[in-house]
């Protein structure tokens, strides 16, 4: 299943995860729903192996991983098994996140880390609602990081 569809609610735009989040219209009416945040204090390999956590635990059918270039693909069926129901599409990148400020980043006082870049693709005909995809994200990724996120 898709996730859920609630009501939007007005809050205020505070942990990283909500700043970067943006939607996109997709070739043949889907969507695209991402967002980033980049993560201290934590090995490639950890953050990686959390991210995996979260998805297998949350239902994600994993379809790709690989963990030297950070890439985890995983997708979720519209549908009882055998129909032709949609795939919605999750793929997640582990990135260094000097890559993003040039190769002095360490000199420049750039915090040493990793960015985590989420990617979900609803095809047409599925709902996904944007407040529920955005809080989504940030519970993953406060829960990668080791934290916990208080949806608003």
């Amino acid at each position: 299943m898709v996730f859920a569809t609630i009501p939007a609610t007005g809050w205020a735009v505070t942990e990283p995860c909500e700043k970067n989040f943006i939607v996109k219209d997709g070739f043949l009416d889907r969507k695209i729903y991402k967002t980033w945040q980049e993560l201290q204090a934590l090995t490639r390999q950890a953050i990686f192996m959390r991210t995996y956590t979260y998805l297998v635990k949350g239902g994600w059918v994993i379809n790709l991983t690989d963990e030297e270039t950070g890439v985890i693909s995983a997708s979720q069926v519209d549908g009882s098994s055998g129909s032709t129901g949609k795939v919605a599409n999750l793929n997640i990148l582990i990135e260094n996140a000097g890559n993003y400020y040039g190769g002095a980043a360490s000199k420049r006082g750039v915090p040493a880390g990793f960015r985590v870049t989420m990617t979900f693709l609803v095809p047409g005909g599925l709902d996904a609602h944007e407040d529920m995809v955005r809080k989504e994200f940030c519970a993953a990724l406060a829960e990668i990081k080791g934290g916990t996120y208080a949806a608003r």
